[in-house]
């Protein structure tokens, strides 16, 4: 029941549907296209109005299911850990107002799954909004089972890059540190592991490696989605731990 509840206060808060805009504005300043001659970038937003641009996706250049179905090239790798945390704030404002009559457990369970689904529902509507102009854009229908794997894939990314918010939530009180922290993390993390961690390994645990997940080969996918496993239930192991050693939750 706690669930449920915590769901409805993040989706029917404006600062969930705010963070889908903002992950949709990083979406559309995606880099489509590089000019070979000048080496000038070109982001999806120039496809409305650049003549380079249109010329270039009339001429078959510039493929908007390519870029839908592709990996990031716009930031939203770096600012994802601090649009995804925004669930976990509300919650955490809104237990500030809330009595529950549940076990501590199903409680801290509660908590942490709405957080984490929530943070996994940004990212599935933005690249669905995302994903429709495409189609619009396409001379032919994308709309299909690479699509829904895109989506699925974007959704199991969300849901990973929301767990430092969430368990930071638990022992931190300020709410702009349980998102900055998320996001330094998040970008040192990166340049460690494209400096020096093998390509073999690393594409395992880029904090990004679910963009494209469910589009990838079935090694990948497999080892991906054990890690993803073990990172979701270690990290609700560990909520739970710092939850019981908290005095102000209830039996």
């Amino acid at each position: 029941m706690s669930s449920i509840f915590f769901l409805k206060r993040i989706f029917f808060n404006k600062a969930f549907w705010l963070s889908v805009a903002t992950a949709c504005l990083l979406l559309f300043c995606s880099v489509v296209y590089t000019d070979i001659e000048s080496g000038q970038q070109y982001l999806f937003l120039s496809l409305f109005y650049d003549k380079v641009s249109i010329e270039a996706l009339e001429c078959g250049m510039i493929s908007p299911g390519g870029v839908f179905l592709g990996n990031d090239t716009s930031y939203l790798w770096m600012f994802c850990p601090i649009i995804v945390g925004i669930p976990c704030v509300i919650v955490k404002k809104t237990e500030r107002f809330a009595l529950f009559r549940t076990s501590k457990n199903r409680y801290f369970l509660s908590k942490y799954f709405s957080s984490v689904i929530s943070g996994g529902a940004i990212l599935f509507l933005a690249y669905l909004i995302f994903g429709l102009v495409c189609n619009w854009m396409s001379k032919e229908s994308i709309l299909n089972i690479y699509f829904a794997k895109k989506l699925l894939s974007v959704f199991i990314w969300g849901i990973t890059a929301s767990i430092p918010a969430t368990i930071l939530s638990e022992f931190v009180r300020s709410k702009y540190l349980i998102l900055c922290i998320p996001f330094v993390v998040n970008y040192f993390l990166n340049i460690f592991l494209y400096r020096f961690i093998p390509e073999g390994i690393r594409e395992y645990v880029m904090p990004d490696s679910f963009v494209t997940l469910f589009l990838r080969e079935y090694r990948v996918i497999k080892g991906c989605l054990i890690y993803a496993a073990i990172i979701i239930l270690g990290c609700a192991l560990l909520k739970k731990v710092i939850a019981e050693r908290r005095c102000d939750i209830g039996c």
